[in-house]
């Protein structure tokens, strides 16, 4: 049998439309128990990764508990989000910046203890283990970037044939996943601190990843669902979000450099797996031996948004404190707005309508879904 991967890739708030396109499939299998055996997330997606993991032999109870945990979800469960604490953050960190402070202490905009606590108690990190030691699981990989080296490590634990590996700034590091990983892998840089693992800080995983479905392979999984949270191929912006003969603000370079990083790079590392997929199809297999290349093409299903999510951020960013509420920019409710506000709109009325928009996705998809998990 395939061994079957899923990639759950980063982007903040947005990945609780991750959760949706998971219902649809725990819908249309509700007897399955690990329907993926190799599982890898990035960020927000390393969370729901591990939780998926860590829930127990029925894959839709654990579906359903995440979709309680994200329906359920406020900012100050994940930072800090009074005035008074955002404001505090934000000058010590002018403060320090001004007077070239060499404290040891991490920078960040927020204050993310409240998400650290309530992972502690949400993720099953001993479970994770178990499953993988009784061969219920085959490995569960988390990314991070590390800020000294640069290189972008896919820590994991899995059976005991996988190997480490490093490949250029990419490297994989078998360990035993714990808190520090998901805390490491989801500190969106700048606004998160980010957080010491060994001898090196570790922040957002998605920071120089440019090959978000290798680790997945690397790991053995031999097809892969890619639960993305990016609309460009979908639904590309026909529209300006700004005045473009206007200087660009704050929160439309942000928003820029968290697209980039966030949401580019995947659709980059899909149309380049498709392509080697089709090369390797016009390669008969006899010259594949012939030159000692054990290649074969990937079976590839991509899952993402059908609706903008920026546009639908915009109708719920009165959900968060009002001093980022004016960092990110709401004038007209603008798309810039909410392109930043997506990543931080950590309000319950966001994750459904993303949860909602998932399903309905993944429905849409039931077809391609079938013919991914039917076997050959």
């Amino acid at each position: 049998m395939m061994e079957t991967g899923i990639v759950l890739t980063g982007g903040g708030a947005r990945a609780a439309y991750q959760v949706g396109v998971l219902r649809a499939i725990s819908d249309m299998f509700p007897d399955w128990a690990y329907p993926f055996r190799v599982i890898v997330g990035t960020s927000a997606g390393a969370i729901n990764a591990l939780a998926l993991a860590g829930g127990g032999d029925i894959f839709r109870h654990n579906v359903s508990r995440l979709e309680q945990f994200w329906q359920a979800l406020e900012p100050d469960q994940v930072y800090r989000s009074n005035t008074y604490d955002i404001l505090r953050n934000m000058t010590s960190v002018a403060r320090r910046l001004l007077a070239g402070s060499d404290s040891d202490r991490p920078l960040s905009l927020l204050n993310n203890r409240p998400l650290r606590e309530m992972l502690a108690r949400e993720i099953d990190f001993a479970e994770v283990r178990q499953a993988i030691r009784d061969r219920r699981l085959s490995a569960v990989g988390v990314n991070a970037c590390g800020y000294a080296t640069g290189q972008n490590v896919c820590f994991f634990d899995g059976h005991e044939a996988l190997q480490s590996w490093t490949v250029g700034q990419r490297a994989g590091a078998r360990t035993e996943l714990g808190l520090e990983h998901a805390m490491a892998s989801s500190a969106i840089p700048t606004v998160f601190p980010p957080v010491p693992i060994n001898r090196e800080y570790f922040g957002d995983g998605v920071t120089r990843q440019m090959a978000h479905i290798s680790p997945a392979l690397r790991l053995g999984a031999e097809r892969v669902l890619v639960v993305g949270v990016s609309a460009n191929s979908m639904c590309p912006s026909t529209r300006p979000a700004h005045n473009p003969g206007a200087a660009p603000g704050f929160a439309q370079i942000v928003a820029h450099v968290f697209n980039g990083m966030f949401l580019d790079t995947l659709d980059y590392d899909i149309d380049r797996l498709r392509l080697i997929n089709q090369l390797v199809d016009l390669v008969p297999g006899e010259r594949l031996t012939e030159a000692g290349l054990d290649l074969k093409p990937v079976r590839l299903l991509e899952i993402s948004p059908s609706e903008r999510i920026d546009e639908i951020a915009a109708r719920y960013m009165d959900g968060m404190p009002l001093v980022l509420r004016n960092l990110v920019g709401t004038e007209g409710r603008s798309l810039t707005g909410g392109s930043l506000a997506s990543y931080l709109l950590f309000d319950h009325r966001f994750s459904n309508a993303l949860i909602e928009l998932g399903y309905r996705d993944a429905q849409t998809h039931a077809r391609q879904i079938e013919r991914f998990f039917a076997e050959d």
